[in-house]
């Protein structure tokens, strides 16, 4: 039997209460795969830091591979002056290889600082990638069970939203055709609010006071009566 329009409206009512919830549900769980994916991506950025760490750290070595090599070819100048100094004629030739002997020694020692320096950096590196190490592996696990976490609540809402989606479609099912026509219309364009009570002579939904003509249509209850402003439609709660 079909309802008057004083119930088509609480009916109305009632599923747009439903149909809030609805979209508050979808909304949510949209915004899963987001959350999902934001997570997925901070876990690459701290990844993207290990890399930098080990990238730093593997220059720090080649640096010192370089120094060696440099102290290397120091100490074999060394050598190689030390013999050749002993083959001189002159006082002068010999003082020029001590001179040249000098230097190197002098140029050895910076160059030992320069390696005693890249080692303790390089093991400071060492440090900073294990403890980064230690660090992604806790975040790996806070991943997993987020992701966990995030599916599980997928899963949950999708179950909700079937049982009030069945819940809506039984109600919807006592509606008037036109009048949830109009209903499906309006909610989908107006925020989730297409049915609102006039208070203080004003619409809810916009605020728009309405003319008493309005009103007395309103509490008429023979037709539907649609904001002139907003184009929601209009009810009295007496």
């Amino acid at each position: 039997m079909a309802i008057n329009l004083e119930e088509q409206i609480k009916l109305l009512v009632e599923m747009q209460g439903m149909d809030t919830h609805i979209f508050k549900l979808e909304d949510d769980l949209e915004s899963i795969p987001v959350r999902i994916k934001t997570s997925d991506e901070e876990y690459k950025n701290k990844m993207g830091n290990l890399k930098n760490l080990e990238e730093a750290y593997k220059a720090l070595q080649v640096k010192k591979k370089q120094k060696d090599g440099d102290l290397e070819a120091k100490e074999g100048a060394i050598k190689k002056f030390q013999t050749q100094m002993y083959q001189v004629k002159t006082n002068k030739e010999y003082a020029a290889f001590q001179q040249e002997i000098a230097r190197t020694k002098a140029d050895i020692s910076l160059i030992e600082e320069d390696i005693i320096r890249l080692l303790d950096e390089i093991e400071e590196e060492n440090k900073n990638i294990t403890r980064e190490k230690e660090f992604l592996k806790q975040e790996d696990v806070k991943l997993i069970e987020e992701k966990k976490r995030l599916n599980e609540e997928a899963g949950r809402i999708k179950a909700e939203l079937d049982s009030i989606k069945k819940q809506r479609s039984a109600m919807a099912e006592k509606a008037d055709r036109a009048v949830l026509a109009k209903y499906d219309r309006i909610i989908q364009n107006k925020d989730g609010l297409a049915v609102v009570p006039v208070s203080n002579e004003s619409c809810q939904g916009c605020f728009r006071v309405m003319p008493p003509q309005v009103i007395n249509e309103i509490k008429m209850k023979d037709r539907l009566v649609f904001c002139e402003n907003c184009a929601r439609i209009l009810y009295i709660n007496e």
